[in-house]
């Protein structure tokens, strides 16, 4: 295959969500099914080739995800030097991310690759590279309440900034997003992905709150199998809802920590996640002057069913 082509057969499913919506968890979960392979966060589709993407996250931990998935998958473990011999592979010359994800998904086929970057869905091009270069790709667009959504983004702001600021709050958190307002987040990211997927067939896309599926695994993972054509019986099933048997389902060696959630590290448990009690009229608790949702928020999160 000459290197940037498309590959209509490579088996794969990508989660399409914003930061902090149950990414890291669901994509572990379905990567328990028998034929499917759940990946760490890769960031691949957010360059076309393995130089932009050594330059554009070299130094930070958006090396980890792909790392980790190298070492397991090419090299059978985890550790200090195995995730150093997969960054030697990964800094192989003239090679595409395509090229790269292509060759995990042959290590593992028949299994569907399962792959979650939410930081994909931040430019529309980045998607669009995903469905040219993989043009048989199935899309899962999985949704939170925004207001969780929020609140876990600032939650996670709290936890890195309280070891030099004890007594920090969650006002003052979210006035550390450069001046943006946090809701803006959860709306452009999910502009995105609606946008995007209006080019997408209908048989190719599902859109699913996280929520109802963390709520009701049996009856939604259910509902993933057999939209994807794969085993939906209960022996499949039932082993979707153990992601602590993931290979990543926990922090990586010293020297790749992340590629995830690391709530989610900390406890690698299938658990129940409920939109929040409070409306999407009421006060946001990260202001103090009683603002609320944006209205084109609250209309587009009515319209996914939440209130």
């Amino acid at each position: 295959m000459v290197a940037g082509t498309p590959s209509s057969e490579t088996p794969l499913l990508v989660i399409l969500a914003p930061p902090r919506c149950f990414t890291t968890l669901v994509c572990a979960m379905l990567g328990q099914h028998p034929q499917m392979y759940g990946l760490p966060e890769t960031h691949l589709f957010t360059s076309e080739n393995m130089e932009e993407w050594w330059e554009g996250h070299r130094g930070s931990d958006r090396t980890d995800g792909l790392s980790r998935a190298v070492a397991q998958i090419l090299f059978r473990s985890q550790t200090e030097k195995t995730i150093c011999l997969a960054r030697q592979w990964l800094r192989r010359p003239h090679r595409t991310t395509a090229d790269v994800l292509r060759d995990l998904a042959a290590e593992v086929s028949p299994r569907m690759l399962v792959e979650k970057t939410p930081q994909a869905a931040w430019r529309i091009d980045h998607l669009r590279r995903i469905d040219s270069r993989f043009p048989r790709a199935r899309f899962l667009h999985l949704l939170r309440h925004p207001l969780g959504h929020v609140l876990s983004r600032i939650e996670r702001r709290v936890r890195a900034l309280q070891k030099d600021e004890p007594g920090l709050d969650i006002v003052q958190a979210a006035q550390r997003f450069g001046g943006a307002d946090p809701q803006m987040l959860w709306l452009r990211y999910n502009a995105n992905i609606m946008s995007f997927l209006e080019s997408v067939g209908e048989d190719r896309q599902l859109r699913m709150r996280g929520e109802d599926l963390l709520s009701n695994p049996d009856k939604h993972l259910r509902e993933i199998a057999v939209w994807l054509n794969l085993r939906a019986d209960p022996e499949a099933i039932e082993a979707m809802k153990h992601p602590e048997s993931s290979p990543f389902a926990c922090f990586g060696p010293p020297n790749a920590p992340m590629g995830g959630d690391e709530n989610f590290f900390r406890q690698p448990t299938l658990r129940a996640a409920r939109p929040p009690s409070q409306g999407l009229n009421d006060p946001v608790p990260w202001r103090r002057d009683g603002k609320r949702f944006r209205p084109v928020i609250r209309d587009l999160a009515r319209s996914f069913g939440y209130d």
